[in-house]
């Protein structure tokens, strides 16, 4: 029978609100408690399940409710209805120092912390060498904490949550603040220290999800859109951004970028091209965007252009699309991206990076786009090609095709771990001295 570390049922958040705060005073002072308010819902009958031991992500636009089902959770908030049942001890890191006193050096914010989940003076020595050997912020360790910068702030706040020892470990946005270097120290850091507990790390960035989570969670507008398998829980994300923003561009007038009805379409490919044989795209494969225009044949293709699926790193390569325009679109913009067997992005390009201008798109047309293979490991990996309209900064999604192809890196003379391959080097020995 499975254990949960976080039970959550019917979890309900409401927050009145009131256009000013004469409103506020009104209907606080009317006879008839007459209502000035709208209700919002940050929360709405939530119910959410964390077993004990899982990573889970937690992800969503802004204003979703994920942080405030994470201060729920650990207490900071009050639902309106619901229930929120916690088993184990639970470490929180919601906002910058939060629970610090600024006043107080690092070193006397390690001892207050101590104290207050209830350490022995032993366990509070033995675990500060720790977390001042982690934070690595020198000498200001005896510094008042309203003199450090934001990324020294997380330093400590998050050496002294994860060397409490908790059962459940809860990260709010707060390790983006930090540097590359501290960022890993803390990924490894809960892949070892946390490696039997649970931890639940709401964040923006997919590629930590995919390299930590083995769940992730998707909220919008305070209730469960998704829970599931990380790959499939980001591509339907991402779908929903994508036609968030469509959404958007529609509403203020931005959708056509100079779209107009295209009278006239041709199958016809340009005659001096060779003839070749494009496969179709894979059925499976869910298009996102708002359908003004459709990946119909993709493939890639070596130099002589033939069809190839094992692709060696430094070769040339063509990756062919056909495409079909149901409406002119004035600014094409092709695209692609190289993704590996996680669903990180190796590598993406696109004509507008490339500096590459496409002639308006209309009908039935065919863009071969050719590139060199970077120098990854062996492996599979995919690619993702996407049609939009308008400028890199500003353009809307007309079809977009995730993992649309399949292709293979070969083993080379020894495994190295890692994306990229580094050949074999040279080593010098100098003798210093005997």
């Amino acid at each position: 029978m499975a254990v949960y570390a976080v039970r959550v049922k019917n979890l309900t958040k409401e927050y009145n609100l009131y256009e000013s705060e004469m409103d506020r005073l009104k209907e606080s002072f009317h006879p008839l408690k007459k209502s000035y308010h709208k209700v919002f819902y940050a929360l709405k009958d939530l119910d959410l399940n964390i077993k004990k031991g899982e990573k889970v992500g937690i992800i969503g636009a802004n204003g979703a409710g994920k942080s405030t089902l994470l201060k729920i959770i650990t207490g900071v908030l009050n639902p309106t209805s619901g229930q929120v049942k916690i088993k184990g001890r639970v470490a929180a890191l919601l906002e910058l120092g939060a629970g610090f006193n600024p006043d107080y050096t690092g070193a006397e914010n390690i001892r207050l912390n101590g104290m207050l989940q209830g350490l022995s003076p032993r366990e509070m020595v033995e675990r500060r060498e720790k977390i001042i050997e982690f934070a690595d912020i020198g000498e200001f360790i005896n510094q008042p904490v309203k003199n450090y910068s934001s990324g020294m702030f997380v330093r400590l706040a998050f050496a002294t949550q994860i060397f409490s020892d908790p059962d459940i470990l809860i990260v709010d946005e707060a390790l983006s603040v930090g540097d590359i270097r501290f960022q890993q120290k803390c990924y490894r850091a809960m892949d070892s220290l946390m490696k039997d507990k649970t931890v639940v790390m709401v964040t923006h960035d997919t590629s930590a999800v995919m390299r930590f989570c083995e769940r992730v969670v998707w909220l919008n507008h305070g209730q469960v859109a998704f829970d599931g398998a990380v790959d499939e829980g980001l591509n339907k994300y991402k779908e929903f951004l994508i036609n968030e923003a469509i959404a958007a561009n529609e509403k203020i007038g931005k959708d056509d970028f100079g779209y107009v009805k295209s009278e006239t379409e041709t199958d016809e490919i340009n005659e001096d091209r060779p003839e070749i044989t494009v496969p179709p795209i894979n059925q499976s494969i869910k298009f996102k965007g708002n359908g003004k225009a459709k990946i119909l044949e993709c493939g890639l293709f070596d130099e002589q252009y033939q069809l190839t699926d094992m692709i060696s790193p430094f070769q040339k390569v063509k990756c062919i699309v056909r495409a079909r325009f149901y409406e002119m679109a004035s600014h094409p913009i092709l695209g692609l991206a190289i993704r590996d067997r996680l669903g990180n992005d190796v590598i993406a390009i696109n004509t507008q990076t490339l500096k590459i201008e496409l002639p308006i798109g209309e009908g039935l047309q065919e863009y071969e786009m050719n590139f060199v293979m970077p120098e990854l490991n062996h492996g599979q990996y995919t690619v993702t090609i996407a049609i939009a309209n308008g400028f890199q900064d500003d353009h809307v999604q007309l079809c977009w095709a995730d993992d649309a192809l399949l292709f293979q890196i070969p083993r080379r003379d020894f495994d190295v771990p890692g994306t990229i391959y580094i050949e074999r080097g040279e080593v010098e020995v100098f003798q210093l001295e005997k």
